[in-house]
């Protein structure tokens, strides 16, 4: 189940923006107080936090989907891992479909990462992840239950629940993805507990067989909170991207930490780089990186 549209790519360029805004910004401290400084330095850093965490759990949702996609993953063949096209295999990586064949659902999958193992990304993994499929992954409807056992990214436990359901239909392709009961133990043991939903939806180009007319819109919401702050992410306006464009070209995105509010906008439809960062009352033209 492939998509064109990186969520975790639109929050790391929106957590540099904002750490290049403050920077900028940073020369005029007559302008500011000691609180509304914190307050920058906070909500940049739940930006970040933020980023990270969508990408674990989207990076979750990928490995599930590209297994899901191979022929021997719906056969229900358990296997040591093979150089497939397309996945991110590291050694020592197992995979398993029960039920043993092509009819029977709901279906399990498991795909073990042992002690660990670290794939030709440089990510490094351990434990389990466990999915259960309702019916054919391709098919409307169509849901993945993701839960872990053990399971690590980069030696950070990630826990909670991960739904995925597909919305595909004539118009064209589109999933969704909550988080329920996410929790991060860093190696330092600081705890981040994380929820949120995220909905993909292919607005043109359904009708033909090109992708190149291809776009669409990416919606949701994310909470973050650790021992000192919670924040909300949301995208206030649906972030829009045709295929032909590398760049997000419109739709607005917000982080609030303690009433404090950064905010990007991508613009009303020009593919450019170019978007509109707001971080308190300072406001700043920023270029984004592909």
């Amino acid at each position: 189940m492939k998509h064109y549209f990186n969520t975790n790519k639109v929050l790391t360029v929106t957590a540099l923006a904002i750490g290049a805004i403050t920077i900028f910004f940073a020369c005029k401290k007559d302008d500011k107080t000691g609180v509304d400084e914190k307050q920058d330095v906070l909500t940049i850093s739940a930006a970040e936090k933020e980023t990270e965490i969508n990408a674990i759990y989207e990076d979750a949702f990928t490995e599930v989907s590209d297994v899901n996609s191979t022929e021997k993953g719906l056969n229900g063949e358990t296997r040591q891992a093979a150089p497939i096209e397309g996945l991110s295999r590291c050694a020592g990586m197992t995979i398993s479909f029960t039920p043993f064949d092509l009819i029977s659902f709901p279906k399990t999958l498991v795909i073990d990462y042992g002690a660990g193992c670290t794939d030709s990304r440089g990510r490094s993994r351990k434990g389990k992840i466990n999915v259960v499929i309702s019916k054919m992954f391709w098919q409307t409807g169509a849901t993945a239950t993701i839960t872990f056992t053990n399971y690590f990214v980069n030696n950070i436990k990630v826990e909670g629940t991960q739904t995925v359901t597909n919305l595909s239909s004539n118009g064209g392709f589109g999933y969704s993805y909550t988080i329920e009961g996410g929790k991060l133990t860093y190696p330092d043991a600081s705890v981040v507990r994380y929820s949120g939903t995220r909905t993909l939806q292919q607005k043109e180009g359904g009708g033909t067989l090109s992708i190149l007319d291809d776009a669409y819109e990416l919606t949701g919401n994310a909470k973050l909170e650790d021992s000192t702050s919670s924040a909300n992410i949301l995208i206030k306006t649906p972030l829009h991207r045709k295929i032909s464009c590398q760049w997000i070209d419109k739709g607005e995105l917000s982080v609030t930490v303690n009433a404090h509010t950064a905010s990007i906008k991508y613009g009303e439809g020009t593919c450019d780089n170019k978007a509109i960062l707001t971080v308190g009352d300072k406001t700043k033209e920023i270029t984004m990186k592909p």
